[in-house]
């Protein structure tokens, strides 16, 4: 098939977990499919990175959003999504420039199935109305919102993300109503997306991981060493280090003086991390090109995740790599793994600090956990099983909707900047 993938940021470079399904998933079903990557690109290293996707994709075109735009460049979207039944984040992704792009290829009439990478850009279902479509949620974006509105503790802040959570939730439903099929990362989003919704073409299709790039690289152990990979301009991780800085690391130090976290990736530059970046048992490392070696050197992994949907790639890069992993529930929600075999969950600060000590105490147990989450994540979420998938729904969309007509696609009928 020939297949038009419109995503919000270019699927390269690697940065973020979503980055990392979307690049790999591409890869893979090049392999049978010809892929037509349209794509946002909103910073510098992802307009870079679309000189990557033209080796692997027939056709790419980029359309820069806020690309050097300064502070307050959202500003005009914040006032737009005043007047619209979309929400923010769906506002945002409005373009007259890339709904003409998409226009002119789909009328050439030789796309066969177009593939939304999120949910933000559901306001493009109405160009599509001729081709099948699937939408694939990374996360279950309002219950993600609901989450964050749960742990903010502004009052302000708290009621502006409820407006924005409860526009979101009606535009959820209806946005995976009008898709011809929905991709979910678990079985979880997929039941809370068909409770929602009432829509019953939603499939799971899990995240996956490159076992044979992602191995322990042999690197000297940083003794006690505790490491967590996920950019911090990302909300729930924001929080996550937040509140494992405040809440777990203090009493883990306490039974293990020398204790220490490794951060890796991206970090905001603002006030909001002086409490993370004053604590002297905390590195920062900013963004590296590969990740793999502040894992190896770590005894332990980390995801003290409070906020969250679908499934967490990083930490099936940890699996992969053998590393005893401790985690709270929303952490590694949606995976196949079992608690006390493949890695440790806890959802208290108390019971957390404490299987961070059992394991950096107990190398014989890390070990084994290590082992058990490898050989999990072979089994089960290797890219090529994953991708496989992906291609048996875009099979058989195209082929019930090829029988099918008069699709409700309309989202509203509101004007593009």
């Amino acid at each position: 098939m020939k297949i038009l993938v419109l995503t919000t940021k270019s699927p390269f470079p690697l940065h973020e977990g979503r980055a990392l399904r979307t690049y790999n998933l591409i890869k893979q079903v090049s392999k049978k499919h010809e892929i037509h990557l349209f794509t946002f690109v909103q910073t510098p290293e992802e307009a870079s990175g679309v000189e990557h996707m033209r080796t692997i994709c027939a056709q790419v075109e980029a359309e820069p959003l806020y690309l050097g735009a300064g502070r307050w460049k959202i500003l005009p979207d914040l006032v737009r999504e005043l007047f619209s039944v979309s929400p923010l984040l769906a506002v945002k992704y409005r373009s007259r420039s890339m709904r003409k792009k998409i226009q002119t290829l789909l009328s050439g009439g030789e796309i066969d199935l177009v593939h939304l990478d999120m949910l933000h850009l559901g306001d493009y279902l109405d160009v599509c109305r001729n081709q099948p479509v699937v939408m694939v949620e990374h996360n279950v974006e309002s219950v993600l919102l609901r989450r964050r509105v749960e742990n903010e503790s502004n009052l302000f802040r708290k009621a502006y993300l409820y407006y924005q959570y409860l526009k979101l939730r009606r535009y959820e439903a209806r946005i995976c109503r009008r898709a011809d099929h929905v991709v979910t990362v678990s079985e979880i989003d997929a039941e809370l997306l068909r409770n929602l919704s009432g829509a019953t073409g939603i499939t799971p299709i899990p995240n996956g991981v490159d076992t044979g790039y992602f191995q322990d690289t042999g690197a000297p152990r940083r003794a006690h060493g505790l490491v967590f990979v996920g950019g911090l301009g990302w909300f729930p991780n924001y929080d996550a280090i937040r509140y494992f800085c405040a809440e777990v690391l203090p009493r883990v130090a306490a039974e293990i003086p020398d204790v220490t976290l490794t951060v890796v990736g991206k970090s905001p530059d603002d006030r909001k991390m002086r409490d993370i970046t004053g604590n002297p048992r905390v590195r920062l490392t900013g963004l590296v090109d590969d990740v793999r070696s502040a894992i190896s050197e770590a005894d332990a992994y980390v995801v003290p995740l409070r906020i969250g949907g679908g499934t967490r790639l990083k930490i099936l890069d940890a699996l992969s790599m053998g590393k005893a992993i401790v985690s709270t529930s929303v952490g590694c929600e949606g995976l196949d793994v079992v608690p006390g075999q493949h890695l440790l969950v806890a959802d208290d600060p108390e019971a957390f600090a404490r299987e961070v000590v059992g394991v950096l105490r107990d190398r014989e147990r890390a070990r084994r956990l290590g082992e058990a989450g490898r050989r999990l994540v072979q089994q089960k979420y290797e890219w090529e099983i994953i991708a496989k998938e992906l291609d048996r729904v875009y099979e058989d969309c195209r082929v019930r909707m090829n029988h099918a007509a008069n699709r409700p696609y309309a989202v509203g009928g509101e004007p593009t900047r």
